[in-house]
């Protein structure tokens, strides 16, 4: 097949870069290829058609713009992508896509334009969860209500629904529960807070992690909307789908927004990053705290992988870009607890870590599956893997009496790079060899490892969040660039 005849009046030149990936399998060798190419001439479409011309913009413009942004960051071209998502941004904001639409236009179009910019929306939040990467659009200048659900969106009727600002408050009288899509950006929204008390740490030396008042504490109260919002947690997925109570996109968006609140708590309480927050604090720190956040990272990064596995076993196409950094953020806890959930003596230490290992080779065997499709995905097992191979260094992370020293900067750079979505994305040929200097010096795991909590203290997690027993098992695409392929769109 001519990769150039891949065209039919319906499928705009514009969306050619991110349908050539899902090609047939004998046209792979031309895939990426062709990707390039129709990036390229897309992007110059853009460029020409539109930017040159103030009057041109449209929400089609908008719509081209944020694809491109997903067609370079999972492409690894990290900085284009950025840059792009940030353009579609401003283009929204432009033709005021964050404030309700008029009241002239068809209800079907108000719809439209509501789901582009909250598509904008996202894209921003998952592809600024990396250093140096501030959201385009926050939260306090979006206006408009949240998407409808999808039966009213397809019969074309109106429904009165939340503003972000609404669900995201504990005060809010709700009349009925959220659509599914606003549910997922929900919880992106929590997950941007998440990435910039991350990355940003704004009065991390002020203020520990486990006050009342901190940013920990304040996202960890905030993740539990979802449980409030949402019942998916509480029975099987499967259950629903017989049921027919929500179609596959929005079964999609549901279980998108729980992977969202699988990966919040992976990286609020991340061994690496939980070290960084407890570094001011020293030998003030309550011994209970690191225990607790190091199962909690462990259940959550498990929950993670249960859920996209347990998708794929109920027949759901897992390959949406995205689902490569979640998928590897919870690997990396797992090569991590490898080695820090050991503890002679303490009960299921034995177990815990053989479970670690098994998980790190789903996360592998995920991530080198999805590198069919996505480069970034491919790279990140590549990443991880070398990450693999020096993680049993770093066995003192959390102890108690090391956590005032520095790191070296190579286990620092090391350890950042199963955490920043760029650096984890990042073509492993082009970034520097991590140096053999690590953490070998730091005492080895004692009393704080987990299994080995004190008698006195309670078994929960300090934030107990939701429940392992109701392990979900359906996901579907989202933000998939495969609209011909999504069976959600």
């Amino acid at each position: 097949m001519d990769l150039d005849s891949f065209s039919a009046p319906h499928v705009h030149t514009d969306l050619k870069p991110v349908l050539v990936p899902f090609l047939p399998d004998r046209f792979c060798d031309q895939a990426r290829e062709a990707t390039e190419k129709y990036a390229r001439e897309s992007w110059m479409s853009v460029l020409t058609d539109y930017m040159a011309a103030e009057e041109n913009m449209n929400i089609h413009v908008v719509q081209t713009v944020n694809l491109l942004a997903v067609v370079d960051y999972t492409a690894g071209r990290v900085s284009a992508g950025w840059l792009k998502i940030g353009l579609a941004a401003r283009i929204s904001q432009d033709l005021h896509l964050m404030k309700e639409p008029d009241a002239w236009l068809s209800y079907a179009e108000q719809e439209e334009r509501r789901r582009s910019f909250w598509s904008a929306y996202l894209v921003d939040k998952l592809i600024s969860c990396g250093k140096s990467r501030p959201l385009a659009i926050l939260d306090e200048d979006c206006h408009l209500q949240l998407p409808c659900d999808e039966d009213t969106f397809q019969k074309g009727e109106w429904k009165k629904t939340q503003t972000l600002g609404e669900l995201l408050s504990w005060n809010t009288q709700m009349v009925e529960r959220p659509s599914p899509f606003a549910l997922a950006i929900l919880m992106a929204s929590i997950f941007g807070r998440c990435t910039r008390y991350v990355h940003q740490r704004c009065r991390a030396d002020e203020i520990p992690p486990w006050d009342t008042k901190s940013e920990f504490s304040a996202i960890s109260s905030s993740l539990l909307l979802l449980e409030s919002y949402s019942t998916l947690g509480s029975r099987p997925i499967s259950e629903v789908i017989q049921n027919g109570e929500q179609g596959p996109q929005e079964i999609g968006y549901l279980v998108f927004a729980h992977t969202l609140f699988h990966l919040c708590h992976c990286l609020l309480n991340h061994p690496f990053l939980v070290r960084l927050g407890l570094k001011p604090f020293g030998s003030k720190t309550p011994t209970s705290f690191p225990v607790r956040a190091l199962r909690a990272s462990w259940d959550h990064a498990k929950q993670l992988l249960d859920l996209i596995h347990d998708a794929r076993e109920a027949g759901c196409l897992v390959e949406s870009s995205f689902y490569a950094y979640c998928i590897a953020v919870a690997g990396g806890i797992h090569s991590l607890g490898a080695s820090l959930l050991v503890s002679p003596g303490s009960p299921g230490s034995e177990t815990r870590t053989q479970d670690s290992s098994y998980y790190f080779q789903q996360t592998l065997d995920w991530l080198d599956r999805l590198g069919l499709f996505w480069v970034h995905a491919g790279n990140m097992a590549i990443n991880l893997r070398e990450f693999h191979a020096q993680s049993h260094r770093f066995a003192g992370l959390l102890d108690m009496a090391s956590l005032k020293d520095d790191l070296d900067p190579a286990s620092e750079t090391a350890l950042w790079s199963i955490i920043d979505y760029g650096t984890l994305g990042a073509d492993p040929r082009k970034k520097p060899v991590f140096l053999e200097a690590g953490l070998s010096d730091l005492p080895s795991p004692g009393s704080w490892g987990v299994g080995a909590v004190p008698a006195s203290l309670p078994d929960a997690d300090l934030f107990d969040s939701q429940s392992t027993a109701a392990r979900l098992n359906e996901v579907e695409y989202f933000l998939n660039s495969s609209p011909a392929q999504n069976c959600l769109l």
